[in-house]
Order: C-alpha cells, then structure tokens, then sequence
C-alpha cells in the first residue's frame, strides 16, 4: 500500500493524541469529502504491511456506531487509517459543555452499549470507550473512533461504560477509583435530575457490573430496566397514563434495537375495562407486552486444515424459558450452568432452563462426536435471563 498522504489525503488540525497515535481532520482530495486521518508510528522492526494486514477483519465492519474505515496508507516509519467522517466532535471536547440528566446519561450509554454488543458478534471486542476514543455526532449518538487497538480492562466493554457514565454524572473528568469501587463516587455525588430511586438502582447496577457479576448485554438491559424518569408537571394538570409512558420512552429507551441472536419488537395495546353510562368515557389502561424473542443460533464448522472453508447453518433454537414479558423479568438474575462434558442436546437444556440464549460452534476435537468441550462465559459467571451463552461441540477427531 503506497503513501497517500500529501497526495490523496491531506491533513490539516489535529484532533487529540492517543495512546496509540494521533488522530487529524483531513480531506480526501479525489473524491472532495471530509475525512479523519488516524497517524499510528511503527515500533521498530514493525512492518506497515503487517499492522495492516492484521487489520482486515475489523476493515469489513460497517456500523453506524463506529467510524469504519476507508483505506490505508504506509510510509516508511508509520501507517495511515482513513476514517468515516462524522458530523459533530470528539465527546472528550464537549462532553462538560452540556449538564447532563440522568435519563440522558442512561440513553446514550444504553445506545453506545447496543453498538458493542453489535461489534461482538463480529468478534471486535478490546477497545476503550474512554471520551477521547468516542464521538457525539450531531445526532446525540456516540460513535467509537479506534477499535482496532486493545486496551486495559477498565476502560473497555461494561466497565468502562459505567465509568463514563459516573464521569457523565459527577461532572469528574477522570475517575481515579479503581473499577471495583468506582461506584462510591456516585454515591458521593448529588444527581438533581435523578430520584432517590432511580439513584440507588444505577449503584446497585454498576456494583453489579464491576464486582465482575455480569456481561456487556445484563448493563444493556439493565439500564433499559431503571425507574423511569417522571416527566414535570409545573402546572399541576393530571397526567393520563399513556401520556406518561409515551415520556419515559422518550427519555430512557435508547432508538437503536439490538439485532443479533436475539430479535425482539415491542408492541402496545389497548384494552378496554367496560363501558359505563353515556357520561363517562371508558377507563383505557396501557401496558407494554415484550413478544418472545425469536433466537437464531449459527452453528460454524471449525477445521483446523487452512485450505478448508468454514460452512455457517442457521436454525431457530428453542424458546427460553424465561420469558421477557417486562423489563423487571428481563433483568431477573441467573447463574451460567456448566456445559462442559454434556452432550449438545443436554447442554441446550441446561442453558434454556437457566434462562439464557445460546450458540454453538462445532469444531474438531480429540473428544467424542456431540461433547461440549468449553464454554464462554464459564460455569458460575452471574447474569441476567436473556445473556448469551456459547458453547463448542466436538465433531470427533478428523
């Protein structure tokens, strides 16, 4: 890949220095469009062709959550990526420019996790939500910049969500508690647009989180699980129920639905309680009825021969029992069953009657044909009903 900076892309303001290198505002002159110009220096020994070769997996990933890239481009002692350019600016510039609500903290986090969760499935994982890797578009959506680089535990996944979110709440530019007691911070802090409620419910969610209790998709749901924000009512006129709901969902739900093994819509009803006398209007009540989730689980052929190519089945699994018919049952806890050593059909039992959603992955192993050989997460990890559980399934030893 030749240098194409100077030629087609040209740099201009430099945005923030990462750890990793630096990122700059740049225009791709061939094509007249705005660009974002990632500069990373070469270790020594280090070959740009290498570092970009071992980018390909994460250059085939396209989400409205990330900024996907465009091309690359290697000089003599440091590659260039060139970055999707997005309305709006690095979230570490603007972040504190802006008082955050607690139902505002609570959407864009739950939105931002949705993305990671999305990037999972694609095996992308490792790379820090710290503010100066995200940018909040002009949309109110954050997008991660580098996700290519792994960084440390805590500011990545469900940890270093609930860190932002503490650092969005407390107005703290920096958290220097270590993860697994960063939540006394938020118990320190006043948080005026969040009731005693819904204060002690987000605690009690990131103790959860950063004990080492739970997933990247239990902080999803539970964020979506919080009291609701009740909205104000200065001039003390009665609020109908379906106007309250309508302002929760507002306020609290994320926009952004998560599609991957699970696919779930919501739908409202209305029922009416009875009719009464040509005076009185019937009484409408409003709920909210979560449909049994359609899980798809992808079995992958494993072969550890390089000429082979992997064969990818779908089939639907069978329906958990845990059933999401409300937020509160969607964050009921539960417990990762052991897998390991059952057979395949024993093992999506198990997990079924656990609550959880599964995916296998058939491989080749010294194990006999339909043996669970591992699992992730592992046996005893704490959860909520909905988590997903993967499985690998020997194929026999070929």
């Amino acid at each position: 890949m030749p240098d194409r900076i100077g030629t087609r892309y040209v740099p201009s303001t430099q945005i923030v220095s990462f750890p990793h290198g630096t990122l700059h505002y740049g225009d791709d002159v061939f094509l007249t469009r705005k660009v974002l110009l990632y500069r990373k220096a070469l270790r020594h020994n280090q070959l740009g062709v290498d570092y970009i070769s071992s980018l390909q997996d994460k250059a085939a990933f396209i989400h409205d959550g990330f900024h996907h890239m465009l091309d690359t481009s290697i000089a003599q002692d440091a590659v260039t990526i060139i970055l999707q350019a997005k309305s709006g600016s690095l979230f570490a510039h603007t972040m504190f420019k802006r008082k955050w609500t607690y139902a505002a903290v609570v959407a864009i986090i739950s939105d931002l996790g949705v993305s990671l969760l999305d990037a999972m499935e694609d095996k992308i994982t490792g790379f820090s939500v710290r503010p100066d890797n995200l940018w909040l578009t002009d949309q109110n959506k954050l997008s991660v910049i580098n996700y290519w680089e792994v960084d440390e535990h805590q500011e990545q996944g469900a940890v270093g969500l609930c860190r932002l979110m503490i650092q969005l709440l407390t107005g703290s530019e920096t958290i220097s508690d270590t993860f697994e007691v960063m939540h006394t911070s938020l118990e320190r802090a006043s948080i005026p647009s969040a009731t005693t409620e819904q204060k002690l419910a987000l605690i009690r969610l990131i103790k959860f989180i950063c004990h080492g209790q739970s997933s990247l998709s239990s902080l999803v749901f539970g964020l979506r699980s919080l009291p609701p924000s009740v909205p104000s009512n200065p001039n003390n006129k009665s609020i109908k129920q379906d106007e309250l709901i309508s302002e929760e969902t507002t306020e609290v739900l994320p926009t952004t639905q998560y599609e991957s093994h699970t696919r779930s819509t919501r739908s409202a009803k209305w029922i009416a309680l009875g009719s009464v006398s040509a005076l009185v209007i019937g009484i409408i009540s409003v709920w909210y009825l979560w449909p049994e989730p359609k899980v798809v689980q992808t079995v992958v052929i494993i072969s550890p021969t390089p000429t082979s190519t992997p064969i990818a089945t779908g089939s639907p699994s069978a329906t958990p029992n845990a059933k999401l018919t409300s937020m509160n049952e969607a964050a009921k806890e539960t417990e990762v069953p052991n897998l390991v050593g059952k057979t395949q059909a024993d093992a999506e039992q198990l997990a079924l009657a656990a609550g959880l959603h599964y995916n296998f992955v058939i491989e080749t192993s010294t194990q006999a044909k339909g043996i669970v050989t591992k699992q992730e997460p592992k046996a005893g990890t704490k959860g909520l009903a909905g988590d997903n559980v993967t499985f690998w399934v020997s194929k026999g030893a070929q």
